[in-house]
């Protein structure tokens, strides 16, 4: 005969058998629900993962074309860059062959900081391209999806929208005793320019083939291609020797430049070269001129041929440029410019260093600024 606690364990051994059981049941059930929810994750991953890809060949198409433009105002080039830059940036491992209709050409403009841009497409002139980049069209084809939807497709598509920068620009140029002798030969303080006529004194028109002279062919040389380019751009202009003088705000006359520039050509001074001030005075005429645009791209151009000896320290002062949100390009001009602090300057002002041997090598480097000032992307 059982005892009552022998008896005991056996009811409790019976009573956990139907458990076990249901919980077998219950597990049965869920798995196919598991593996739905497992699949469905798989496959939102990867239609994302999709997604970002085509995102990322759209905006390198856009901005590659919108820059191209920029450089050479060739719609077939700019045409070309957007299909190798779609090329270079893959889908999910997929080629993405862009048509010459996903890439429109077009104007966006916006009419204060805090509104978006605006695209119109076919406007002239033209300062934006818009890529319409989709799988089906692209030449990636819709894509599968990965994981339990056999035979299942998806199209993503991404838009992405290039703008050329609205810019406000400070022109810094150097007007010390040094920029009255040509590239080609040394400052001497004891002679006056090789090309001067006899007599020649500073307070006179600057001599022929002289650096500031080739200094002014090379600023216009720029505002001809600012001239041409589909973006709006203000300028305005600094000059500095012993002193810094902020000799026109900001404006989109650019005649107006060119005829500030002659003033000291028909009597030229002597002086130190302050670039330090020159720096300063640049960042307080972007940040005061009346026509100033809040949502502009601020970018300061510094040319000097000389070192600095007179005012304050140029990178401390490209500090204060970088704190107002100011690019800053420099130029260096002839031998004896000092090529490492101005490159110190450029790299502490996020912009690029440029070094001119003669008057050749100055306007290209001035070009070069042009074609290269910022692009953004607006969509």
């Amino acid at each position: 005969m059982l005892s009552q606690k022998t008896k005991h364990f056996r009811r409790r051994g019976i009573s956990h058998a139907p458990r076990r059981g249901a919980t077998m049941v219950l597990m049965v059930m869920m798995l196919p629900v598991l593996l739905i929810m497992a699949a469905f994750a798989i496959n939102l991953s990867y239609m994302e993962l999709a997604r970002t890809d085509l995102q990322i060949a759209s905006d390198a198409a856009s901005r590659a074309a919108c820059r191209t433009f920029a450089r050479t105002n060739d719609l077939g080039l700019a045409i070309q860059s957007a299909k190798d830059a779609a090329i270079a940036n893959p889908v999910l491992n997929r080629v993405v062959t862009l048509r010459n209709s996903d890439i429109v050409f077009g104007t966006s403009m916006r009419p204060d900081l805090t509104s978006k841009y605006l695209f119109t497409p076919g406007d002239t002139p033209f300062n934006s391209v818009r890529v319409n980049l989709d799988s089906a069209t692209s030449g990636a084809l819709p894509l599968p999806l990965r994981f339990g939807a056999a035979g299942v497709n998806f199209t993503p598509a991404q838009i992405a929208t290039a703008t050329q920068a609205e810019l406000d620009i400070s022109l810094v140029v150097d007007r010390s005793g040094s920029m009255a002798f040509g590239s080609d030969e040394p400052v001497d303080p004891d002679n006056p320019p090789r090309r001067a006529p006899p007599g020649w004194a500073f307070g006179d028109p600057v001599p022929p083939g002289s650096r500031w002279l080739e200094a002014v062919v090379a600023v216009s040389d720029f505002l001809d291609i600012l001239r041409t380019s589909s973006a709006r751009e203000m300028v305005g202009l600094t000059t500095y020797n012993t002193d810094a003088t902020n000799d026109l705000e900001l404006t989109n006359n650019y005649a107006l430049v060119t005829d500030a520039l002659t003033v000291y050509s028909n009597a030229y001074q002597q002086g130190a070269t302050n670039i330090g001030d020159g720096i300063g005075f640049g960042v307080n005429n972007l940040i005061s001129s009346p026509d100033r645009r809040r949502w502009a791209v601020r970018v300061m151009i510094v040319l000097t041929d000389g070192i600095h000896n007179w005012g304050p320290e140029p990178v401390g002062m490209t500090d204060y440029a970088k704190d107002n949100n100011v690019i800053v390009y420099t130029v260096t001009f002839s031998m004896e410019a000092d090529q490492a602090r101005m490159q110190e300057v450029a790299a502490v002002g996020l912009g690029r260093h440029y070094h001119a041997t003669d008057m050749a090598s100055l306007r290209a480097a001035f070009q070069e600024i042009a074609r290269n000032l910022p692009v953004l992307l607006t969509e």
